[in-house]
C-alpha cells in the first residue's frame, strides 16, 4: 500500500509542476487559476484511472495469462493507457466549459506514472474485477484529494512571504516532502 501512495504522491508532484509551470504546458487553455486546473486534472483522473484499472485487469486475466503472454503486460498496459487518454480528452472537451490544451492535457495524462502504477498493482493485487475497479476508484479519489490539497497549498503560498530563491518549484518540492513525511506516519498501519 505504501508503494501505491508513493506512486500517487509523485504523480501529484508531476501534475502540480505541469499545472503551475509555463503557459504552454498548462493542461487547460485560458485558465490562470491553479486550483481550477487542478480540478480539471482531478476529474480527468477520476474518469480514466478506474477505467484503466478494469480494462488492464481484464486484459491481463482474460488474454495475457491464458495465452502465456505475461511478459507483454507492461507494453499492453501502456497501449491501453494511450487509447483511454484521448477518449478522456474528448469527454472533457464535450463536458467541460474549460477546453483542454493540446498536447499538454494528453501528455500530462499519458505520462502520468500513477496510471501505469495503479494498473500494474491492480493486476498483481486484485483477485477479482470488482477489487480492481475499487482499487482504481480509491486511487483516483486519493490522487484527486492530494492534487487539490497541493493546489490549495500552492495558492496559499503564492501570497505568502516566501524568499525569492524558494518561490514556485522549490517551495512545491519542500511542501511535497513534508506531505510525504506526514504520510510516512501511516506506514505499517495496514498490514499487507
Amino acid at each position: 500500500m505504501s508503494s501505491l501512495l508513493l506512486i500517487i504522491l509523485s504523480a501529484v508532484l508531476l501534475s502540480m509542476i505541469a499545472i503551475t509551470d509555463e503557459g504552454r504546458w498548462r493542461p487547460f487553455a485560458n485558465v490562470t487559476d491553479v486550483y481550477q486546473s487542478a480540478v480539471g486534472v482531478a476529474q480527468a483522473h477520476a474518469l480514466a484511472v478506474p477505467l484503466i484499472c478494469a480494462l488492464t485487469w481484464l486484459l491481463s486475466n482474460a488474454v495475457l495469462k491464458p495465452l502465456e503472454l505475461s511478459y507483454l503486460r507492461t507494453p499492453a498496459f501502456v497501449a491501453v493507457i494511450l487509447v483511454i487518454v484521448p477518449l478522456v480528452e474528448v469527454t472533457a472537451r464535450r463536458a467541460r466549459p474549460i477546453v483542454p490544451a493540446n498536447p499538454a492535457f494528453t501528455l500530462l495524462l499519458s505520462a502520468n506514472g500513477a496510471m501505469l502504477g495503479v494498473a500494474l498493482m491492480s493486476e498483481a493485487r486484485a483477485p477479482s474485477l470488482w477489487r480492481a475497479l475499487w482499487l482504481g476508484i480509491g486511487s483516483a479519489v486519493l490522487f484527486s484529494f492530494l492534487l487539490l490539497c497541493a493546489a490549495t497549498l500552492y495558492e496559499r503560498l503564492r501570497y505568502a512571504d516566501v524568499p525569492k530563491p524558494f518561490r514556485h518549484a522549490p517551495i512545491l518540492l519542500i511542501t511535497a516532502g513534508l506531505i510525504a513525511l506526514a504520510f510516512m506516519g501511516f506506514t505499517g498501519l495496514i498490514q499487507e
